[in-house]
């Protein structure tokens, strides 16, 4: 009566397909992280201001992590490095004697919009 046709290892095709797409996900949402760090590490250290004491200034410790994960969310860390980081919230809040200068939170909210349009386009581009 009915032929039908059989067709065997197509799950793990299927699977491997899968497994293929969510790493090339990944690798593009991991680069765009990375990218979208560095505009905000550059936003920073463009604000950041230079102080005229001779020490490692802060605006050449600015960094931008490594791709990290924790509770199963891919984030990075930008901002002061160890060499400099005790003294970012001095610069940020400022002190009873020194007025802040906000360099973290202006570096954020002039570039969020460019930031979430390379994030959204790297997640795009991995999908393809």
């Amino acid at each position: 009566m009915g032929s039908g046709i059989e067709l065997q290892g197509v799950d793990a095709m299927l699977e491997g397909i899968r497994r293929k797409l969510a790493s090339g996900v990944a690798r593009m949402e991991n680069q765009g992280l990375s990218d979208a760090g560095e505009i905000l590490a550059a936003a920073q250290r463009e604000k950041v201001p230079l102080s005229t004491i001779e020490h490692v200034h802060m605006r050449d410790d600015i960094k931008v992590s490594p791709v990290r994960r924790g509770d199963g969310i891919r984030f990075v860390t930008i901002g002061p490095g160890n060499k400099t980081s005790w003294r970012a919230h001095f610069i940020e809040y400022g002190t009873k004697n020194i007025p802040a200068t906000p360099f973290i939170y202006p570096s954020f909210h002039e570039n969020k919009d460019r930031i979430a349009q390379l994030l959204a386009n790297a997640q795009r581009k991995g999908m393809a």
